[in-house]
């Protein structure tokens, strides 16, 4: 254990610990399971299904909620993050010292977007599959 580390009581370090532990573990799953939704949306699609179509944009809404939890654990970890180094390092070494979140950070808000879009747009082609289907029956009943 660093010398640095310990002069911390072990619930912050242990709390440092648990959401490096779940930033690290949830937003890579988020990707896996765009992935997998992504897979579900296309055969969703292809199958032209109402249910289909609406599960997957269900799917979709509900990952970008995961997504989204994981953004907000990530910001939380890297302000305490930051807070721990405020208190090790000195004032004068603190201000040569830029702070961003980075890429990985836009790339999950910009994941986060396109999942609810897909989730809305997949709801809006059920939407215009099931009123296809309609308009189709009452076709077919006017003709018999």
């Amino acid at each position: 254990m660093c010398s640095a580390a310990s002069t911390y009581p072990d619930s912050r370090e242990d709390r440092m610990e648990n959401l490096h532990k779940v930033v690290v573990v949830l937003l890579p799953v988020s990707l896996v399971l765009l992935v997998f939704g992504w897979i579900f949306g296309v055969v969703s699609a292809l199958a032209r299904s109402v249910r289909l179509l609406a599960a997957s944009a269900s799917y979709f809404l509900s990952c970008s909620l995961f997504t989204l939890s994981g953004l907000c654990i990530y910001i939380s970890y890297s302000q305490r993050a930051m807070e721990e180094f405020q208190r090790m390092v000195s004032p004068e070494d603190l201000a040569h010292v830029e702070v961003s979140y980075g890429w990985s950070c836009a790339l999950a808000w910009l994941s986060h977007g396109l999942e609810v879009s897909c989730g809305l747009l997949l709801l809006l082609a059920a939407r215009l599959v099931h009123l296809k289907e309609h308009q189709d029956l009452g076709v077919t009943v006017a003709m018999t």
